[in-house]
C-alpha cells in the first residue's frame, strides 16, 4: 500500500447512489455524493471539487460513466434540467468536461474547478416535433472506426424514456469531435429568475475564454473564474452522429440497461462494422449493427442479428464486457447482481444453419459461408484472409448471388426453342382446346332513313343458324338476297350527335318522373315563423275570452281595493271557517265593520281589564 485515502468524496455511503470514477495519469477522478443523505453531489479530484448547493452546476445527478481522452476527463450523467425549471420538471442527459491540468483558481477559488463545463446530449427521433430519449443509462468506451469516407471516434450510449412515460429505449452514437465543438460554442444563461435561458452574446464573454485548459489556472483573472462558476451550461446540445438513433425499442416488458461494443469487426471483403451488445432489464442480450455505417455516416440501417435470453427474465443485466484472449475464443461477459455468465460472440456453427443462404442471411460480421468446406464458418478461421474469393458474405443486403443458384437443366422452357412442325402442331392441337377466331365487325352509324347497312362487316352465310341448326332463332336482323345483314335502327335509341338533335322534342316523362316543386330554406323559415306568431295571437285571444266567461262575481262595488281584498279573504276562509251555515248568497251589500280591540299585555290580558287599575289606553282600530 503506497497511500491511504479518506473515502469521503471518493465513494458513496449508499451503493444505490449512482457513482463513477476513472484513474488517469496518477490521479483519481470521481463523481459521487459527499454526504450520507446523498444531497451533496460532486465531481472530485483532490483537492478540487464542484460548488456546493449550486443547482446550475449539479442538480440531483445520477452519474453513469467517466472516461479520459487526451487532456480531458468526460463524465456522463443525467440530472434535473435547470433550464427547464420555469416550464416544469424534466430530466436531461449531460456530458461534463474537466481538464487534467486544472489546478484551481486564484484566491478563494483554490479548491474549485476552473474548467468544469457541461452540455446536453440529444438522442431523439428527428422531425418537426422530435421525440426525445432523455435519460442516459450506459455508455461504451471510445471507439475508433471508419464511417463513410473518414475516421471518427465514437461513444455509444443507451437512452430511455422516464419510468412514468411510454416504455422506450434507444441507442445513439456521439463523436468526440462534436462534444469538444459544443464546449467551444456559446454559453447559456438566465438573467433573472423569471427569464428564459438564452445564449450569452459573445461580447459578454470575458477574455481569456472561461473553461479552457491552460497551463496554470491559478493565474486566471477573477472575472473569468466568476463567469465560469455561473455559466457552466452550454447553449448547444451534442447531436447524434448518424443524425438519428441506431436502434429503437418501444416495449412495456423491458428497457435497455447496458451496452458493450466490439469495434471494427473485419469481413472477408475488407469492410469493418461495430457490433453492439445491448443488455436489458429482463435478462436479454440484443446483438445489433448498422449495416450502412461503412459506406455512410448519415444513414442508418439497423440489423438485429440475434436476441438471446442469457439471464432469467426477472434478472437485469448490470454490465457487459467483450473479452478477447489470445488462443481462445472471444467471449461476452454478462454481469448481474448475483451471477456472471460468459457467452460466445457468435453462433455460426449452429445446426440450424445448413446452407449458404441461411449463413449469409444472418448478416453477422463474424460469420461467412466457406465455399471450400461448404459450411458456415466464424471469424478467426485460419484461411479468413483468403477474402471474398473463398468466403461468401453480405452484411448490407443479407443475400448473395453466389448462394442458392437454381439448376436450370431440369426446367422445361415456357417457349419452344425449335421451330414447330406439322406433327408438333397436331400434337399441340390434341392437348389444347380449340378456340373460335375473332369476328371482325364495326359499329353501325345512324342514317336519316332509319336503316344502316354494314359495308365493312359483311358476313357471308348465317353463322348463327349454322352453329345452331336446330334452334328457332328470332332476331331483328334482316338478311337480303346477297346474304348481307341489314340492321334497322330505332330512332328513339340513336344517340344525338348535334345540338339540333339534342333540342329535338322527345317523349314526355311519366308522372312519377315529373319535377316536384322544392321550397327553399328561407321560404320554409318564413312560413314557420308566421305560423308560430299566429298561434300565439289566437291562443291569447281564446284564453282571455275563456277567463271572462268562467270568472266569478267579486266585490267590485267596494270603494277601496284593500278593503275588497280583505273582505274576500275573511268571508272565504276566516269568518265562515267555523260557521254552521254558509253565508247568505243574496247578501250583496258592501260590509264595513269597525272593531275596537284593546291591546293585550305580555301575560295575555286586555290592557283595560278591571283586574289592573290602569288608565284606559288607546284601542287598536281594525278595519275589516
Amino acid at each position: 500500500m503506497e497511500k491511504e485515502y479518506e473515502g469521503r468524496g471518493l465513494c458513496p455511503y449508499d451503493p444505490d447512489h449512482n457513482s463513477t470514477a476513472v484513474y488517469s495519469d496518477g490521479q483519481l477522478y470521481t463523481a459521487t455524493v459527499a454526504d450520507f443523505s446523498g444531497t451533496d453531489p460532486l465531481i472530485y479530484r483532490e483537492p478540487l471539487r464542484t460548488e456546493r448547493s449550486d443547482l446550475k452546476q449539479l442538480n440531483a445527478p445520477n452519474f453513469v460513466s467517466s472516461m479520459a481522452y487526451e487532456d480531458y476527463i468526460f463524465f456522463f450523467f443525467r440530472e434535473t434540467a435547470v433550464e427547464y425549471i420555469n416550464c416544469g420538471k424534466t430530466v436531461y442527459s449531460r456530458v461534463a468536461r474537466v481538464c487534467k491540468h486544472d489546478k484551481g483558481g486564484p484566491h478563494q477559488f483554490g479548491d474549485r474547478w476552473t474548467s468544469f463545463l457541461k452540455s446536453r446530449l440529444n438522442c431523439s427521433v428527428p422531425g418537426d416535433y422530435p421525440f426525445y430519449f432523455n435519460e442516459i443509462q450506459s455508455t461504451s468506451d471510445i471507439i475508433d472506426g471508419s464511417y463513410g469516407d473518414h475516421v471518427e471516434k465514437l461513444i455509444y450510449g443507451v437512452f430511455t424514456t422516464p419510468v412514468n412515460s411510454i416504455g422506450g429505449s434507444a441507442v445513439c452514437a456521439f463523436s468526440v469531435k462534436s462534444i469538444l465543438e459544443t464546449f467551444e460554442g456559446p454559453f447559456k444563461e438566465q438573467e433573472t429568475m423569471n427569464s428564459n435561458w438564452l445564449a450569452v452574446p459573445g461580447l459578454k464573454v470575458p477574455e481569456p475564454r472561461p473553461g479552457q485548459c491552460v497551463n496554470d489556472s491559478r493565474t486566471l483573472p477573477d472575472v473569468s473564474v466568476n463567469f465560469v462558476k455561473s455559466h457552466t451550461l452550454m447553449d448547444e446540445a451534442v447531436p447524434a452522429f448518424f443524425s438519428r438513433p441506431l436502434l429503437i425499442r418501444i416495449s412495456l416488458q423491458y428497457r435497455f440497461t447496458k451496452i458493450a461494443v466490439d469495434q471494427q469487426v473485419r469481413t472477408p471483403d475488407g469492410k469493418a462494422y461495430d457490433v453492439l451488445f445491448i443488455g436489458t432489464d429482463d435478462g436479454k442480450v440484443i446483438k445489433v449493427l448498422n449495416s450502412a455505417s461503412f459506406d455512410s455516416d448519415k444513414s442508418v440501417n439497423s440489423v438485429v442479428i440475434e436476441e438471446i435470453q442469457v439471464l432469467p427474465p426477472s434478472v437485469a443485466v448490470k454490465n457487459l464486457y467483450v473479452v478477447r484472449m489470445d488462443g481462445e475464443e472471444s467471449k461476452l461477459v454478462v454481469v448481474s447482481d448475483d451471477e456472471i455468465q460468459a457467452v460466445k460472440l457468435q453462433r455460426c456453427n449452429s445446426d440450424k444453419i445448413t446452407n449458404c443462404r441461411e449463413c449469409v442471411a444472418l448478416q453477422d460480421p463474424y460469420c461467412a459461408w466457406d465455399n471450400v468446406e461448404q459450411h458456415c464458418t466464424a471469424v478467426g478461421s485460419p484461411d479468413w484472409s483468403a477474402g471474398k474469393k473463398r468466403f461468401i458474405q453480405s452484411i448490407a443486403f443479407g443475400e448473395h448471388k453466389a448462394c442458392g443458384r437454381i439448376n436450370t437443366e431440369d426446367v422445361v422452357p415456357a417457349v419452344p426453342s425449335q421451330p414447330t412442325t406439322k406433327e408438333s402442331d397436331e400434337t399441340l392441337a390434341a392437348v389444347m382446346p380449340v378456340t373460335c377466331p375473332l369476328c371482325t365487325c364495326t359499329c353501325p352509324s345512324p342514317s336519316s332513313s332509319g336503316t344502316t347497312t354494314t359495308d365493312a362487316s359483311v358476313v357471308k352465310g348465317d353463322p348463327v343458324h349454322s352453329n345452331h341448326p336446330g334452334s328457332d332463332f328470332d332476331s331483328d336482323f334482316d338478311i337480303n338476297d346477297n346474304s348481307e345483314i341489314v340492321i334497322e335502327v330505332d330512332e328513339s335509341n340513336v344517340i344525338p350527335n348535334t345540338l339540333a338533335e339534342i333540342n329535338h322534342a322527345g317523349a314526355k316523362l311519366p308522372s312519377s318522373q315529373e319535377k316536384v316543386p322544392i321550397f327553399s330554406a328561407e321560404t320554409l323559415s318564413i312560413v314557420v315563423a308566421t305560423s308560430c306568431l299566429a298561434a300565439l295571437v289566437v291562443g291569447f285571444v281564446l284564453g282571455f275570452l275563456f277567463s271572462r266567461c268562467c270568472r266569478g262575481e267579486d266585490y267590485s262595488n267596494m270603494p277601496y281595493p284593500d278593503q275588497r281584498h280583505q273582505l274576500n279573504r275573511l268571508t272565504e276562509g276566516g269568518l265562515n271557517a267555523d260557521a254552521a251555515y254558509p253565508p247568505c248568497a243574496n247578501n250583496k251589500a258592501a260590509i264595513n265593520l269597525v272593531l275596537n280591540v284593546p291591546p293585550k299585555n305580555a301575560n295575555g290580558k286586555n290592557a283595560n281589564s278591571s283586574a289592573e287599575n290602569k288608565p284606559i289606553q288607546k284601542v287598536k282600530k281594525t278595519y275589516i
